[in-house]
């Protein structure tokens, strides 16, 4: 009976350690989504976005990118990407693009100095440049 007792004890003591280490997930929350048309060669294209925060160090935004060829019918997916921002260093914020596209190589990281936080450099660089 004793063990099962401690038995039991140590489980609920290992789910209560599991619960105070893990993220609660209301803490990812959707801070900026829309659409963006644009025309790349003979196609019109469409851009759409979500924007993911998980803190002020941490942005993903997750797009769409779509394409109508010559302006004449429906848009066609042409390929998904995926932009993390995250804070490394005090002093630098490290932009990871990744794509499926065949048009640009599948994963790009650059680094950029700057003492703004992800979140910041979203809003303040980033989104901008993003939407060209």
């Amino acid at each position: 009976m004793n063990k099962n007792i401690y038995l039991m004890l140590s489980v609920l003591f290992m789910v209560f350690v599991g619960f105070q280490c893990a993220q609660p997930a209301s803490a990812v929350k959707i801070v900026d989504h829309g659409t963006h048309y644009f025309w790349l060669d003979n196609s019109k294209m469409k851009m759409v976005w979500k924007t993911y925060q998980y803190d002020n160090d941490f942005l993903k935004t997750k797009a769409l990118i779509y394409y109508k060829y010559n302006n004449k019918g429906k848009y066609h997916l042409a390929w998904h990407e995926v932009i993390t921002i995250a804070k490394v260093t005090k002093s630098t914020v490290k932009i990871r693009d990744w794509t499926d596209s065949d048009f640009v190589p599948p994963t790009t990281v650059d680094y950029k100095k700057t003492k703004l936080t992800a979140a910041q450099y979203y809003w303040r660089i980033y989104r901008s440049k993003m939407l060209y």
